[in-house]
């Protein structure tokens, strides 16, 4: 089945990456890196490029990152590298379709007697002035066309969202759906009930077997998910069953929807015993190919490498659907992405060679 999805992504001046181009993507694919190589960011970048006619993303992203239910607009200079808002953030792709992305975002001060009645735009400390507008300049470009549009968003001098447009005649058809790093799980009522509507019910209790063999049933009961095990007179609702059991079935319920097209996972390792790493990677592999989705991920655990390897090892169908992706800031090079197969992760597991992190 031919995968849609894309083929690669070039980041410029992105929160803290100046320029960054990864090539060949896969199905699934690895990102590694120390800390603060730019893991999360590409991921975020992939998200904004995959919801690029919505002015509301931005500050969901942010939210997300920062774990809070609201981001103040301030935040959105967060994604200008050097908080320099006067260089804009831009990222692109091609596709395996054959078309190609672009999106630019752009502040800006624009009046609107619902933002800024009095008509005077108030000067900052310093060279940056008020601004009230971000602005998502994006492209679709396939073969020799080239259609490009723009959403906005608009606030008031408190930050408050006072006005927005989406693109217009701009249908957005793929989904994309970013899981973070930390326990969140804000989705999983809503994947499930999309998968029991298309009686799937029985395959989300067989993956979950494979995470506990003592879980005997799911519901959703109140907008609450409840477990049940054996031995127990009553299900149990997810939020007292474990961080694990959430993390993991937040992941797989995600990646089992069809509904979604492209899944963002940081920290995928995160909350998870290790005894689950297998398990978990081969769910992904085998959902992500059944649904037809592309998947990426970020990591910095040489066990659940490990245990990809393994799991590759025992399912040689999936070996060429796999990319890795050693992120590095480097000071000669600036950020760069080193790329490995199958057969460069079974090596490096085989002579323990370290590919999480890598200095030029």
């Amino acid at each position: 089945m031919t995968m849609d999805g894309f083929k690669n992504i070039e980041i410029k001046n992105f929160r803290g990456i100046d320029h960054l181009k990864i090539d060949d993507f896969s199905r699934v694919n690895v990102f590694l890196g120390q800390n603060n190589s730019g893991k999360s960011t590409v991921l975020e970048a992939i998200a904004m490029l995959m919801s690029m006619s919505n002015p509301d993303v931005p500050q969901m992203i942010n939210a997300v990152r920062s774990r809070k239910s609201f981001s103040s607009f301030i935040d959105i200079k967060y994604f200008f590298r050097n908080l320099d808002v006067l260089t804009p953030p831009e990222v692109s792709s091609e596709q395996t379709d054959g078309a190609s992305r672009h999106l630019k975002l752009g502040l800006s001060y624009v009046f609107d007697e619902m933002a800024d009645p009095k008509n005077e735009p108030v000067q900052q400390t310093g060279s940056v002035f008020y601004v009230n507008t971000l602005e998502m300049n994006f492209d679709l470009t396939n073969g020799v066309a080239k259609q490009s549009y723009k959403s906005w968003l608009r606030v008031n001098p408190q930050g408050l969202v006072v006005n927005k447009k989406s693109a217009e005649s701009y249908m957005e058809k793929n989904r994309a759906w970013l899981i973070p790093s930390d326990l969140m799980t804000n989705n999983l009522a809503s994947d499930l009930t999309e998968l029991f509507r298309r009686n799937k019910k029985d395959v989300v209790l067989a993956l979950l077997k494979l995470f506990d063999e003592r879980i005997n049933g799911i519901e959703i009961l109140t907008d609450d998910v409840y477990i049940g095990f054996d031995g127990m007179a009553e299900m149990l609702p997810t939020r007292v069953t474990g961080d694990g059991l959430r993390r993991y079935l937040s992941i797989v319920a995600s990646s089992a929807n069809p509904m979604i097209d492209m899944i963002l996972i940081d920290e995928i390792d995160n909350g998870l015993h290790y005894s689950v790493y297998k398990k978990l990677w081969q769910a992904l592999f085998a959902l992500a190919t059944s649904t037809n989705k592309q998947v990426f991920v970020t990591t910095h655990s040489k066990e659940t490498l490990g245990y990809l390897n393994e799991m590759l090892e025992e399912h040689a169908e999936y070996q060429q659907e796999m990319r890795l992706f050693t992120l590095a800031r480097t000071p000669l090079k600036g950020h760069q992405a080193y790329k490995y197969t199958f057969e460069g992760l079974s090596g490096a597991c085989a002579n323990d060679v370290e590919l999480r992190g890598k200095m030029l």
